[in-house]
């Protein structure tokens, strides 16, 4: 449908001549697309998913199977340039004669409902029972309707959306007459009778208002009336009278039909029937009493024109107010009909606007555009409400959605809900090529936002009991015809109306259908909290990059390989594009692939106990074969910082030690499905930064730290919740170790181990004091955990300063930790300056308790000593490039911690995310080249001095979703262009790196050499 937001902008263009210009949304809901946050789980038992559509916008054959003519064929023939494009529904989308092939869409896409109109004129050509049944239109939607049960997809059936007989138009002006009430419930009645044995859900009306409004009040829509006076070039009409008559007789005719389904049908037939009405929300432009008011107004005007009628039995206060003796009145006979004339509500719901007092202007020369005296605009000082769509009045505002449905639940007695359209349009551009077409984020972003809001207002008590989408198909968009694309999937009106699923459709459907994932709390965190990483916001751009989080990689022989961190939409949709990742990899000549187990995906609610995600566990096995089919060594670890949220929501994840035997059923269920093929495991990834971005400083989930320390956490304590985050890590790894060991090893014969990130740090001078900071702080961020797993407690240097705080293991816990590894990953990036720190006494708070992991070591770090740098900065503040700082981390671990088996687990340095840059600059990455020659230098100078290293895993194979510098900065060997369908393009690098694994291209292992700043 998607006509309806215009009409009350319409007023704003015509009487005010606001400016609508785009801009960023005002509402910025997270930045992050992945269905394991909202899908079908997401949403009550029994919830409904669907799309809509209406048949003059659809369905095409005019005048085939003896249809009859509707005042929408008059008004496009007769008043072509009222139309964009001068175009009109005779073919739209042929689901006339395509029905079959477009309920296979929707059964692929796992919807549960399709709600389509009836055409009038195709059953009764003639608006009238006196002027004969066609039979031919009954046999359509019986075809149609046993074509969607057939499928196990529901039909919800609308009586009519806007394409009244030209008959009863010519004969008596069609809703403008009390006669059309009759009528409409004859052809109603025959509808029960023919389609009612199936039909379980009935509809009246679509959105009266947009009718009323845009037929008779603007005359943007058949047919097309309005008064002279406005200068609209209408058809002939009264915008003061007519609007308010069209929405009464609307009204009448819903009432009578109802009445007559509850009489006669409903027992038997065991149907529900409704209404479907639109609203925007409206956004006072101030606090103001008045703003307030006018805002109110509004939806009295647009939503409360209709739903008081049907809640009390009379029109809006506010309408019977303002428009006087010119609006309708109902008899009493008519109001008790009304009042509660619907077993549910549809809703639909597009966009906002801002709404401000409008003095009375005294003019005889009355309209339904100024009776509200509420001046409307997309716009308040410059700033669009949220990003602008392809139509003018569609501008993306999702909590409005919430906040129109808390309203209906308040004012409305609390209705049965169902939100019958909700959409975006992107221009029809034919100079977009198919692809191109195809890459539709910004609908994504759009259903994504949406349905955020729909859930919390369901929370929040709202009764909504199904969704559909606007549109399953681009299609005939009224006065815009065919310029705008509404759809999920892309019709090519150019070549036999073929269809082609958008990346939409690919979303939707892992809404739809998603493979049981649970969300983990880094969904939370990019959900609640944007501001805290480089999210979007309210705009469009990077709408799908949650298809790539985190992917890592190899460089170097001995063993060359590859990871990722799995935060993503369908996963079938994901393995498509795996496939062609895996091919990638294999043409530049890897060894291995190193990828994370998302614990949600698995084990949705965190435990064995709420059962096992078998598509979870499929597409990993999937991916896992396809690897293996390709020569990859699949290196798996199995947490990456995604605990399932609904162990945070129960005890707070890993700051309880309940999570310890949660680990070990979850690495037990792994090393079960995947250990007969897994030959490499890694427990934790970085538990170092889990525990201080987490706990210490908040900027990771689940973004806690303590309140004086003014990071805007969420609570938390700086000085204990980091050491207990990192003592429960360690345990759990302990026990995950254990039991492969004891249950799998043996059989599986694989290894495995734990990935740690250190710095290298630079003593600040030479005086003891700082030679003794950098050794502390070694052990602060990598001792911590290598002690225990080594000696079987932490540093003596944490054990001193830290004290109480600091968990104590038991004996048992002592020995389980030793020797907990068959390998070490060892994650390197950069390097400080580390100064001696004294210890500071407050003596304004003496009584202080204001411990926290950031001061307990007693060490100054920097990243410039006496204003010069410790080596080129990156495009992030904390990575500063400082080669040979790897040599002396593998040196420095060979010789304290027993020589143990190291692989190089990550390694990689970025650029920024820069749209200024052409695609071709884009991929000249020099700087990236000098890094990796320089580092994969220095490997080679340790291994030669005997660090046990037995392979080198890249960060990253494609630039992608950084924590919380979102994608404002880019690690990739591979260019992914987020706005154009997640195309991959390789860098200078790629090309490098696939040359020194095939031995062509020789290290520069000069100690001379510099690296290119960038």
């Amino acid at each position: 449908m998607a006509i309806q937001g215009s009409l009350l902008p319409a007023i704003v263009l015509l009487l005010l001549g606001f400016g609508l210009r785009n801009g960023k949304a005002s509402d910025t809901p997270p930045a992050h697309y992945d269905t394991a946050f909202l899908n079908r789980t997401s949403f009550p038992a029994g919830f409904i998913f669907g799309t809509a559509s209406s048949s003059y916008q659809y369905e095409g054959a005019a005048q085939d199977g003896g249809r009859g003519p509707s005042i929408w064929d008059t008004y496009t023939h007769r008043y072509p340039d009222k139309i964009k494009d001068g175009s009109n529904g005779d073919v739209a989308n042929d689901e006339y004669h395509r029905y079959k092939e477009d309920v296979g869409i929707m059964k692929n896409m796992g919807l549960d409902a399709y709600r389509f109109s009836i055409s009038w004129s195709r059953l009764l050509p003639n608006g009238k029972l006196s002027g004969g049944v066609n039979k031919k239109g009954v046999k359509y939607y019986n075809n149609l309707i046993n074509e969607l049960l057939r499928n196990g997809i529901k039909p919800f059936v609308t009586l009519f959306h806007w394409d009244l007989p030209q008959t009863l138009e010519d004969e008596y002006g069609g809703f403008l007459s009390h006669h059309i009430v009759n009528h409409f419930r004859d052809y109603a009645e025959l509808c029960y009778k023919e389609f009612g044995d199936r039909v379980k859900h009935w509809i009246t009306f679509n959105e009266p208002y947009s009718y009323s409004a845009g037929g008779y009040a603007v005359a943007i829509l058949a047919p097309g009336r309005c008064s002279d006076w406005q200068q609209l070039n209408c058809t002939g009409g009264d915008s003061g009278t007519e609007p308010y008559l069209v929405a009464h007789h609307q009204l009448l005719s819903h009432a009578a039909a109802v009445k007559l389904y509850r009489q006669k049908y409903q027992s038997s037939q065991k149907g529900l029937i409704g209404i479907t009405l639109v609203s925007n929300w409206f956004v006072p432009v101030s606090e103001a009493k008045h703003h307030k008011n006018a805002a109110l107004r509004a939806l009295d005007y647009m939503l409360g024109w209709f739903m008081d009628p049907l809640t009390n039995g009379d029109y809006p206060h506010s309408m019977r107010s303002l428009v006087g003796n010119r609006l309708p009145k109902f008899t009493k006979e008519q109001s008790k009909l009304l009042i509660g004339s619907f077993d549910f509500l549809g809703l639909n719901y597009y966009t906002a606007n801002y709404a401000a007092y409008a003095p009375h202007q005294n003019s005889v020369n009355a309209s339904y555009l100024t009776d509200a005296r509420a001046s409307l605009s997309s716009v308040l000082n410059g700033i669009p409400i949220g990003p602008k769509a392809a139509s003018n009045w569609l501008y993306v505002y999702p909590r409005g959605i919430r906040d129109l449905l808390l309203y209906t639940k308040t004012k409305y007695n609390d209705p049965l809900i169902y939100i019958t359209e909700n959409g975006i349009d992107e221009f029809n551009d034919p100079k977009l090529s198919l692809e191109e077409a195809l890459n539709d984020t910004q609908r994504i972003d759009y259903y994504y936002r949406h349905l955020y809001y729909l859930q919390r207002a369901i929370k929040d008590g709202v009764n909504v009991k199904g969704y559909f989408a606007w549109s399953l198909l681009d299609n005939f968009e009224w006065n815009s015809g065919y310029t705008v694309r509404f759809g999920i999937n892309y019709v090519d009106y150019k070549n036999g109306q073929t269809r082609h699923p958008k990346l939409s459709a690919h979303w939707f459907k892992g809404a739809a259908n998603e493979g049981g994932r649970g969300p983990s709390i880094w969904d939370t965190y990019t959900y609640k909290y944007t501001y805290k990483y480089g999210g979007t916001g309210g705009g469009f751009p990077n709408a799908m990059a949650p298809f790539l989080s985190g992917l890592w990689e190899s460089a170097c022989r001995p063993e060359s390989a590859i990871a990722e961190e799995l935060i993503s939409p369908n996963p079938l949709f994901i393995l498509k594009k795996k496939k062609e990742d895996i091919r990638i990899m294999k043409d530049m000549g890897l060894d291995a692939y190193r990828f994370s187990i998302s614990w949600s995906r698995l084990l949705p609610n965190g435990k064995l106990s709420g059962g096992v995600n078998k598509e979870g566990i499929k597409y990993y096995n999937n991916l896992i074969n396809e690897l293996l089919a390709n020569g990859l060594v699949p290196y798996v670890t199995l947490f990456h910082w995604d605990t399932p949220q609904a162990l945070e929501d129960e005890f707070s994840g890993f700051l309880s030690p309940k999570i310890m035997d949660h680990f070990k059923d979850y690495a037990d269920l792994c090393y079960k499905e995947f250990g007969d093929r897994v030959r490499y495991w890694i427990t934790l990834n970085e538990p170092w930064s889990y525990t201080n971005g987490g706990y210490v400083i908040g900027t990771f989930a689940p973004t806690r730290c303590s309140d004086w320390q003014n990071l805007n956490c969420t609570g938390g304590d700086s000085g204990t919740e980091p050491y207990l985050a990192t003592h429960y890590q360690l345990l759990a790894h302990a026990a995950a170790v254990k039991l492969y060991r004891d249950k799998y090893q043996a059989s599986q014969k694989g290894v495995i181990g734990i990935t740690l990130l250190s710095y290298w740090f630079v003593p600040y001078s030479d005086a003891k004091w700082d030679v003794d900071a950098a050794e502390r702080a070694l052990d602060f961020m990598y001792g911590w955990f290598m002690d225990p797993l080594i000696n079987g407690d932490y540093p003596q240097s944490m054990r001193y300063l830290v004290a109480d705080r600091l968990p104590k293991f038991t004996k048992e816990e002592s020995m389980l930790l030793k020797g907990s590894f068959d390998f070490i990953g060892v994650n390197y990036y950069t390097a400080n300056f580390a100064a001696y720190n004294a210890p500071r006494f407050d003596a304004t708070h003496p009584n202080s308790n204001n411990s926290s992991y950031l001061t307990d070591a007693l060490v100054n770090l920097s990243v410039e000593r006496d204003g010069v740098p410790i080596g080129p900065k990156t495009a992030l503040d904390w990575l500063y490039v400082y080669p040979e700082g790897f040599r002396e981390l593998l040196l420095y671990t060979k010789n304290k911690y027993n020589d143990p088996v190291i692989y190089v687990t990550e390694n990689g340095v970025n650029e920024l995310n820069d749209p200024g840059l052409s695609l071709e600059e884009s991929l000249t990455d020099h700087h990236r080249i000098d890094y990796y020659d320089a580092r994969l230098s220095y490997l080679l100078s340790a291994m030669q001095e005997g660090v046990n290293v037995k392979g080198y895993f890249a960060w990253s194979l494609f630039d992608n979703f950084e924590w919380n510098t979102g994608y404002t900065c880019r690690f990739g060997f591979n260019f992914i262009d987020y706005r154009n369908g997640l195309k991959r393009y390789p860098k200078l690098s790629a090309g490098w790196f696939k040359k020194f694994l095939q031995k062509s291209v020789k290290l520069d292992t000069s100690s001379s050499r510099e690296f290119q700043s960038i």
